[in-house]
């Protein structure tokens, strides 16, 4: 990415996923500077005009509010970060404002996560489905975030015969301690012996100029999109994790506090997701 934008990003702590759908939004801009003007334009060339008229095209071709919403929250961190290297005299981006009003109200979320439960042993056991897609549905089903997937090492497993655990550490400082029995165990061991055979510490990884790297996203959809074909519903982490949160406080009674420990997060965070939970899940449509 230009100026070191996705560095500084990844730098920060910024999920990698986010900061994927960043750099391909600002790749979009460009794009469509060059074809609107019929030349390079430069960050400083930039006038709020065009970012309306983008986001305009944006917009048309169907996507949700919140979704036009996040584009343009992507386009602010943008140009912040191009005024702090110098690259724009000045940020009118704190002042920008999109022309409609957009409805952010949160989408419900049609899942039923007893019945996606259900369906983990038929996807730990399909042969059709590859060992880094079942591990991604073992994951999901955790409520973990996918930037704590990925950091995942193999080094934080322990075997203890009947029982896999797992520690992950996350980069907020907090940890949640994971248990896998039954037929999960097979499924991670073998991710793990992946891991050891590629001389990479990742359970997750992905091959990167001959070498095996921490999971690159940008191949996240060839695993979630057979997993969907496979259970049936969109498989997205953030609704699973609510539809989780969900189940852990209406089917298993949990509190706060245990739901707190069990995703690893803070008080404070534990009581927005449940609360959140609560409103959005609504049953699965026919």
């Amino acid at each position: 990415m230009p100026y070191g934008y996705e560095k500084y990003r990844l730098d920060k702590g910024i999920s990698p996923n986010t900061v994927v759908h960043e750099v391909q939004l600002i790749r979009a801009l460009f794009a469509y500077l060059r074809k609107t003007y019929k030349k390079s334009v430069e960050p400083h060339e930039i006038r709020p005009a065009d970012i309306q008229k983008f986001l305009q095209q944006q917009q048309e071709t169907g996507i949700k509010d919140s979704t036009l919403n996040r584009k343009l929250s992507y386009i602010r961190q943008w140009f912040d970060y191009m005024w702090r290297i110098g690259r724009v005299p000045v940020d009118f981006m704190p002042k920008f404002e999109y022309g409609e009003k957009l409805d952010l109200t949160p989408a419900d979320i049609h899942l039923d996560y007893e019945a996606l439960l259900a369906k983990k042993t038929a996807v730990l056991e399909a042969d059709e489905l590859s060992l880094t897609a079942k591990i991604f549905f073992l994951l999901y089903m955790r409520g973990l975030r996918l930037r704590d997937m990925t950091a995942i090492e193999v080094e934080n497993f322990e075997n203890k015969g009947d029982v896999l655990s797992l520690l992950v550490e996350k980069k907020d400082g907090f940890t949640c301690h994971l248990e896998f029995t039954g037929n999960e165990i097979p499924v991670l061991q073998d991710g793990i012996n992946r891991a050891i055979f590629r001389c990479t510490p990742y359970l997750l990884s992905s091959k990167v100029k001959n070498e095996y790297t921490v999971f690159q996203l940008g191949s996240l959809s060839d695993y979630t999109e057979a997993l969907s074909a496979f259970v049936g519903v969109p498989m997205r982490s953030g609704d699973i994790r609510f539809a989780y949160v969900h189940y852990l406080y209406s089917v298993e009674h949990k509190n706060l506090e245990d739901i707190q420990r069990i995703l690893g997060v803070s008080l404070d965070s534990a009581s927005r997701i449940l609360k959140e939970s609560l409103t959005r899940l609504k049953a699965p449509k026919e």
